[in-house]
């Protein structure tokens, strides 16, 4: 036998791309159904998402009306479904906003702060998260609680990546830390501000805050 022969006659050669699908048929027609089930399911996703969102927006602007018309009342039950339905949007968390402090300025702090709990994460706040908990530091701050509006301010440094926006959330916290009379805690927060090239817009306040605190012992007062 030739070697031409013997290459035309052995059974193990790989076998072509088009006879490899004849073979696999079946195998090809599951694996095709799974990626175009995959396909449409994500599509149904992203669709449910938009028109979530398109609800949420729908729902607030609503509310936002009834701000305008002075109706109160309905206000805070339009806002109350949006942030209820809608988490996960940023329509949802400015409702919850919104209603936090339509209860604040009422006097109804610990219903304002309930409102705000479901979205201090950020799958549930999405890019409202530092405005969420500086929101929550506000209401704990006129609850009394410096101490805890000092972390929740914290918090809300943390949540954002924009310089200014940060430096402002932790002078607030440096404040609520020295009402709480945590001075030094409060220095080193000033300290750390006053030599951020990125706090410009706090840095004025932090150097006389710093030179307050010179003349109070470190601890409580």
């Amino acid at each position: 036998m030739t070697p031409q022969q013997t290459i035309e006659s052995d059974t193990t050669a790989t076998p072509t791309f088009a006879e490899w699908i004849q073979a696999n048929s079946r195998i090809v027609g599951v694996g095709a159904a799974v990626v175009v089930l995959a396909a449409v399911g994500y599509w149904f996703y992203l669709r449910s998402a938009e028109i979530k969102r398109q609800n949420a927006d729908r729902g607030l602007n609503q509310a936002k009306q009834s701000i305008s018309a002075g109706n109160a009342a309905l206000a805070e039950s339009d806002l109350q479904k949006v942030a209820t339905r809608y988490k996960g949007t940023p329509a949802g968390a400015q409702a919850a906003m919104l209603l936090a402090q339509l209860n604040f300025d009422q006097g109804k702090t610990p219903q304002g702060l309930k409102v705000l709990e479901p979205y201090q994460s950020g799958s549930a706040a999405g890019a409202n998260l530092g405005a969420i908990w500086a929101l929550t530091a506000d209401g704990q701050l006129g609850s009394g609680k410096p101490d805890d509006a000092a972390k929740s301010y914290e918090k809300a440094a943390n949540a954002t990546a924009l310089p200014g926006e940060k430096s402002i959330y932790l002078s607030k916290s440096a404040r609520a830390l020295m009402l709480a009379g945590k001075n030094e805690d409060a220095r080193k927060l000033w300290e750390r501000l006053a030599s951020d090239p990125n706090a410009m817009a706090v840095r004025n306040e932090a150097e006389v805050r710093l030179g307050e605190l010179q003349a109070r012992p470190a601890g409580k007062t």
